[in-house]
């Protein structure tokens, strides 16, 4: 094969250095003193990132900022590790945008406390608190939907900006609700105290009486947001790939790669010699199982591209 072109050479050394800001984000330590970063820890693709205006496919491991905007495709998820430790799941044709994440550390433990306010355009999500960040650290969150906030100081809460509805469901800790003011209606704000308590913001229409909800429906809520096994789920220690056929041109190589990341696919790409001749290497890595591998691989393949191999 001959001498690649200037530009095209450009493109391929733009690819790698790309491929490698997963890797380099992961093992990105903080300065010393400084609280943990937010971090992508899961992740089932389709999903993008938007910081600047400026578009990127997410994927395990990457370090979010403020201002920062979330968005997953049809059948994703996310999960993310707040500052503090808390954690945030995502649910599929979401947005979820960070107008506000501040954290620093107190007192002689080094706990932290973070001040963060999200907005969730759309899609289900679950703002979850273990024990263990309960006792470490202190958290002011609020946490907006279109009409409605919930303001965190410890607990775990699924919730959902679905157009026709709004859905804050409290299953542990205690929160307070308020609504934009409704016609005729007093949107005072409401205290939600009791485990499995739910408020239903109904669009341009009065909330309706706080309600318990069913275990069946919580099971369904929780599905929402929840990475299932085998789904295609990816994760900063996943270990299988999924692999496209590396007998293909420059050209076509990088139009797949290309396409791939536009689509919210965190691909990678490389080249290399094999048998004394130059391949390009187009992956997906960090697939948390074999069946997770299989799963991306199916979906791709059905998506009109070449069905791609699965190793670890």
């Amino acid at each position: 094969m001959g001498r690649l072109s200037a530009s095209k050479l450009c493109l391929a050394m733009l690819a790698i250095a790309s491929t490698t800001a997963a890797s380099v984000a992961v093992a990105a330590s903080p300065v010393y003193g400084e609280p943990p970063a937010a971090t992508v820890d899961g992740v089932v693709m389709p999903a993008w990132l938007e910081r600047s205006g400026k578009r990127q496919p997410v994927y395990p491991g990457m370090v979010l900022q403020e201002r920062d905007r979330i968005e997953t495709g049809v059948n994703a998820r996310i999960l993310l590790t707040l500052p503090e430790g808390s954690k945030i799941k995502l649910g599929e044709s979401a947005q979820l945008g960070f107008d506000a994440l501040v954290a620093k550390r107190e007192g002689e433990q080094g706990n932290v406390f973070l001040k963060s306010a999200l907005s969730v355009v759309t899609g289900a999500f679950r703002f979850t608190t273990s024990v263990v960040t309960k006792s470490r650290s202190r958290r002011e969150v609020d946490i907006r939907l279109s009409t409605v906030t919930a303001g965190i100081r410890g607990t775990d809460l699924w919730g959902k900006q679905g157009g026709a509805k709004e859905i804050v469901c409290l299953l542990e800790g205690k929160i307070e609700v308020s609504r934009d003011p409704v016609a005729g209606q007093n949107t005072a704000p409401v205290v939600l105290d009791q485990p499995l308590q739910f408020y239903i913001a109904p669009k341009d229409q009065p909330t309706l009486p706080i309600g318990r909800v069913p275990d069946a429906q919580l099971e369904q809520w929780a599905a929402e947001t929840d990475i299932a096994r085998d789904a295609g789920g990816a994760s900063v220690d996943g270990r299988w790939k999924v692999s496209f056929d590396a007998q293909t041109t420059f050209a076509d190589a990088m139009a797949l790669y290309e396409d791939l990341r536009n689509q919210g696919y965190a691909a990678q790409f490389r080249p290399e010699k094999k048998a004394g001749k130059r391949i390009y290497l187009v992956q997906l890595t960090n697939l948390s199982s074999e069946g997770d591998a299989r799963a991306l691989a199916n979906k791709l393949g059905r998506d009109g591209n070449a069905m791609p191999s699965v190793s670890r």
